[in-house]
């Protein structure tokens, strides 16, 4: 375990249900077998119960499974990766990768992704102080999250490997048209890095989705925030919809 102190920085190790540094910080393991190194005192939290609850029936349902391979086979032959914003370890868990390590503020995101893949490191964290030693990763992965810039830079090895993965142009564009007199077109964000781009990538599937899969995937977008109840009844009383799911996924090198 490469896992550090979020106070001291000292390598920290596991005793029964806890995880303790030489200077003798103890942080304790959930019993789903995550562990919380968050320590600001800031009220700070990720997505609630209702959304992740959305998010694992529509991901299990197979939306997004053409995403998760496409990932699953660009990882494959990493040592130490660490997935940012993972969220319930959907695509973590399919990263082919001697040790995975998952960090998002949900606890009811990490509880579900713990409990399913046993195997991985799942940690309460911000993903802009991440409790991970200087260059101890050879891959790093954002998908669907903030890029934190300084922190990925920082845990990854020489020649190490960034995906960035981030929607389309026309990602959802026909559940926005349901929703909105009218839709827009997402624009890719620029990417603000010290990192070589050394490949890009569009993937493009369309969905057929029933009415419940529609309710669970809006669920689990920024749209829910900001659409008003007429709009929403609208969408939820749709039988069906065709629905594109569009990702432009990037890969980086950090130069030796």
């Amino acid at each position: 375990m490469k896992l550090i102190c979020p106070v001291c920085a000292e390598p920290l190790r596991k005793e029964n249900k806890e995880a303790v540094c030489e200077n003798n910080h103890h942080f304790d393991y959930a019993k789903s077998g995550y562990l919380n190194l968050l320590v600001s005192n800031k009220k700070v939290h990720g997505d609630d119960a209702a959304m992740v609850k959305a998010r694992t029936a529509f991901l299990e349902s197979g939306g997004y499974t053409f995403l998760r391979n496409r990932l699953s086979e660009l990882t494959e032959g990493s040592h130490v990766l660490a997935d940012l914003g993972c969220g319930e370890g959907y695509y973590t868990g399919a990263f082919k990768a001697e040790e995975r390590y998952g960090f998002d503020l949900s606890r009811d995101a990490l509880k579900h992704a713990a409990k399913k893949d046993r195997e991985g490191f799942y940690t309460v964290a911000s993903i802009f102080h991440l409790p991970l030693p200087d260059e101890s990763c050879d891959t790093a992965v954002t998908c669907f999250a903030p890029h934190a810039k300084e922190e990925i830079f920082r845990i990854l090895k020489p020649s190490g490997i960034f995906i960035f993965v981030t929607p389309g142009e026309r990602h959802l564009f026909e559940m926005k048209e349901v929703l909105y007199e009218h839709p827009y077109e997402n624009t890719p964000e620029e990417l603000d890095t010290q990192l070589e781009l050394i490949h890009s990538e569009k993937l493009s599937e369309v969905m057929d989705l029933s009415n419940e899969q529609i309710r669970n995937l809006f669920m689990m977008t920024p749209y829910v925030w900001r659409t008003g109840e007429a709009d929403r009844k609208r969408l939820y009383e749709t039988p069906e919809l065709n629905v594109t799911a569009e990702f432009i996924i990037r890969v980086y090198r950090k130069n030796a």
